[in-house]
């Protein structure tokens, strides 16, 4: 299974809806990814490194992944080495709106604060079919 995970800005839910995915799927091995589009502090394009010391990544651990990368800066980049550690997954999780647009999924889904439920900028992503955060 294939999913990615997006929403609008910061603090909507979305590592929170993947890490319910997580634990309400043990045994499927997942690898779950975090795309951060921060530049890293070395000054390179990207970095995409296993990380469980602390953050979104080492929730993603706690809640049943097998694997959890945090991807920073470009994506585009990034993309080739990416999509060989996905291909290699049996099942992954992406938490990105922007990645909807580079990786075929099998679902994505959208975080919205529901304080935010009338945004314009949510009401006229959805009259498009667009998801980006």
């Amino acid at each position: 299974m294939r999913i990615i995970v997006g929403g609008l800005g910061r603090k909507t839910g979305k590592t929170t809806l993947i890490c319910r995915i997580l634990a309400l799927s043990p045994g499927r091995n997942w690898t779950a990814v975090k795309i951060s589009h921060h530049p890293p502090p070395d000054g390179a394009s990207y970095s995409l490194l296993p990380d469980a010391a602390a953050g979104d990544t080492k929730r993603f651990h706690e809640a049943g992944a097998a694997h959890a990368f945090w991807l920073r800066g470009d994506l585009l980049s990034a993309l080739p080495e990416l999509q060989v550690l996905l291909a290699a997954a049996p099942n992954w999780i992406v938490e990105s709106g922007t990645a909807i647009r580079h990786l075929k999924h099998d679902f994505a889904l959208l975080a919205v604060d529901p304080a935010h439920m009338e945004d314009e900028k949510l009401l006229g992503l959805l009259d498009r079919g667009e998801v980006d955060g």
